[in-house]
């Protein structure tokens, strides 16, 4: 079989078999801190994500309920983005907790040939866009990594140690399709250049 076309066939086949676990709010606690309102708001993959509303916001989170499906977002912005999936109308802008940061896997490696990017956890996960190989450059082994599903069905992998002050946004996230691991993947094979005989 030609090289070039095998790749799609693994992309396509690889959609089959993985699926994200929906997180979803286990609880919505607040404290006082230095005169403000903190909320914690921990998600049912154990995570706690802080959010520190100014004076005019504190009650944006009022309709938030135990059960509501969240999604993590990269932001061009200090920190991530919660998105209430059943309550739409308000994205805060939240920190992870310093404990919640191990919970996540690590990027252990990559397969630059077939742009496969390997977790700590066991996942695979095939590059969607050719100028997310270059992002791979800004990614270290030990990076802990979220995955997420996107809001259109798509996947992408968020670097949590990438802050936004040092890095643009570009360089968080990218967009991935979860990849079967039973899928044999043949010997990555550099093309050559061609040579003319003739000179």
């Amino acid at each position: 079989m030609n090289m070039k076309w095998l790749l799609p066939l693994l992309f396509l086949s690889s959609l089959i078999f993985a699926e994200i676990t929906p997180r979803k709010i286990e609880s919505i606690t607040y404290r006082s801190q230095q005169g403000a309102t903190i909320a914690l708001i921990q998600l049912t993959d154990g995570s706690i994500w802080k959010w520190s509303p100014d004076p005019y916001s504190e009650n944006l989170l009022r309709r938030w309920e135990e059960g509501d499906e969240i999604l993590i977002q990269s932001i061009n912005h200090s920190g991530f983005g919660l998105k209430n999936l059943n309550k739409p109308h308000y994205s805060p802008i939240v920190s992870l907790s310093f404990n919640s940061y191990l919970l996540y896997p690590t990027f252990v490696g990559r397969d630059h040939c077939y742009g496969l990017i390997y977790l700590s956890d066991g996942t695979q996960w095939q590059i969607l866009y050719d100028f997310n190989k270059r992002t791979l450059h800004h990614w270290s082994h030990g990076d802990r990594i979220i995955a997420v599903k996107g809001i259109q069905n798509n996947y992408e992998l968020i670097n949590l140690d990438i802050p936004h002050e040092n890095r643009c946004q570009i360089e968080r996230f990218m967009e991935v399709t979860p990849f079967d691991q039973d899928i044999p993947v043949p010997p990555c094979i550099e093309e050559e250049e061609e040579v003319d005989d003739d000179f």
